[in-house]
């Protein structure tokens, strides 16, 4: 466990090194349009600490970073192990689709015994067959429109060297066709020319059975068949697609179509592939680097908003708290320093007790930084105006101010005035707290109407079933 962890604290100090670089090249911390505000909620949410912005684009460049450098370590993996055959294997049958999912076409590979190459087909395989009823009419229109296609390029019947057109289906699908040819082995199931032609020509005669809602109707034509002008590896490609074309037919009833293993006595090998998943990875990882960077920011406007209203909220306590010190006879400085001094030693583990967590208050981390400030040598007037621009509200302002000029111009009366800006604060406090209030009822609004409709589903429905 420990070497992982020291290995993890590794990878992590190295991305860091590398955020930081690219932070310094690019310049990403500079001060530039669409960036001012979120690097004032920087600065504010750290209590005016002027590494937050760039620490904060260093934490982010890291992030995006070790995402991309994850994905692009995932997709080499899985490029390697798909480029070293594990995506694909061996089979021997193609699942058909059921009845009424309709033909599907199917692409497979196939791989011939003493050939290196695979090569590429598209199959069609039918779905499961049964008997319907049929209407004459629709028969009558297939036969029309089967004239039509039939010819495919070729001028007539007496002279075929190209494929014939062997549909599947007529009429949109409502008359099924099927074809059957003698002497087997000169047209291919799907219309084109196989091999074993003769070149003086071969008469083929050819059958199709329409079948539509039952009743079926035969239609027999004769075709003068001329082989094609095709190589030796079209010729063999439309070997095996015959024999697969066969293999369907003779099997329409099965679940499976069994593959053929053999043509013209060579042995075939299907390989099944599956889709290479390195591009979608890709794709993954720059989508989840970019809602990262993107993320990050809204993380900081939301970190921003909640100090506002933490910011409203303790208002009234630190003004209490001021105005009882000095009453007591402490001065503004000395006040301060207490109140800094107090939530030091609320955030101090003590020894013996178990420790708990601790929630920052952004209003005494700015009087801490204001003590800090004072001690450094920043005049104490001006820390306290300062101290009202870091929290960017208009009663931390005012009351800055205030104080500022009390001890520039020696002021008195400053307790009553900090008594009475207690006062209002409280009943401003109490308005937030109202509107508080009213935004918590405005989101459980939508919560409440669902649970009605599932209250009333639960009374209705029985009441319906009842019936």
């Amino acid at each position: 466990m420990r070497a992982e962890r020291e290995h993890a604290g590794k990878i992590e100090s190295f991305f860091k090194k590398m955020g930081a670089f690219l932070v310094e090249r690019l310049r990403l911390d500079t001060p530039g349009k669409g960036k001012l505000k979120l690097q004032q909620e920087l600065i504010a949410l750290s209590a005016g600490s002027k590494s937050a912005v760039k620490n904060y684009y260093v934490r982010k460049m890291a992030s995006v970073l070790a995402i991309l450098g994850a994905g692009f370590v995932l997709t080499v993996v899985c490029a390697l192990v798909y480029s070293q055959g594990s995506g694909s294997g061996e089979r021997t049958s193609v699942l058909r689709p059921g009845y009424g999912e309709g033909d599907r076409k199917t692409a497979l590979s196939v791989q011939v015994e003493d050939e290196d190459d695979v090569k590429e087909l598209e199959v069609t395989i039918q779905e499961r067959k049964y008997t319907d009823e049929e209407k004459q009419v629709f028969i009558n229109l297939a036969l029309e429109e089967l004239e039509e296609l039939l010819l495919g390029e070729n001028e007539s019947l007496d002279c075929v060297q190209t494929s014939l057109t062997f549909p599947e289906s007529l009429q949109d699908g409502i008359v099924m066709v099927s074809w059957s040819m003698n002497p087997y082995g000169v047209i291919g199931g799907d219309g084109s020319i196989l091999s074993a032609v003769e070149e003086e020509g071969t008469l083929v005669e050819i059958k199709a059975v329409l079948d539509c809602d039952g009743l079926e109707v035969t239609y027999s034509f004769c075709a003068n068949v001329f082989p094609p002008d095709m190589s030796e590896e079209e010729q063999l490609l439309a070997a095996i697609q015959e024999e697969v074309t066969r293999a369907d037919e003779d099997s329409s009833y099965e679940e499976e179509l069994v593959l053929p293993t053999t043509v013209a006595g060579r042995k075939l090998i299907w390989l099944e592939e599956s889709d290479n998943p390195v591009f979608s990875i890709l794709a993954l990882t720059l989508i989840l680097a970019i809602c990262v960077y993107l993320q990050m920011d809204n993380q900081v406007h939301k970190k921003a908003e909640e100090r506002k209203k933490q910011l409203l909220l303790d208002y009234p306590d630190l003004m209490w708290k001021m105005t009882m010190l000095l009453g007591a006879g402490m001065s503004i400085r000395g006040v301060f320093t207490r109140i800094a001094e107090e939530y030091a030693r609320s955030k101090t583990e003590i020894p013996g007790k178990k420790r708990r967590a601790k929630r920052t208050r952004y209003v005494y981390e700015e009087v801490t930084y204001t003590c800090f400030e004072m001690q450094c040598g920043i005049g104490e007037a001006e820390a306290y105006e300062r101290f009202g621009r870091r929290c960017q509200l208009p009663e931390y302002i005012r009351i800055g101010s205030i104080l500022s000029q009390n001890l520039r111009k020696g002021a008195k009366g400053l307790t009553a005035l900090l008594e009475a800006e207690a006062e209002s604060s409280l009943n401003d406090r109490k308005n937030h707290a109202r509107k508080i209030g009213e935004q918590a009822g405005t989101k459980l609004l939508l919560p409440m109407i669902l649970m009605l409709g599932i209250v009333l589903a639960i009374l209705m429905v029985p009441a319906f079933l009842s019936f």
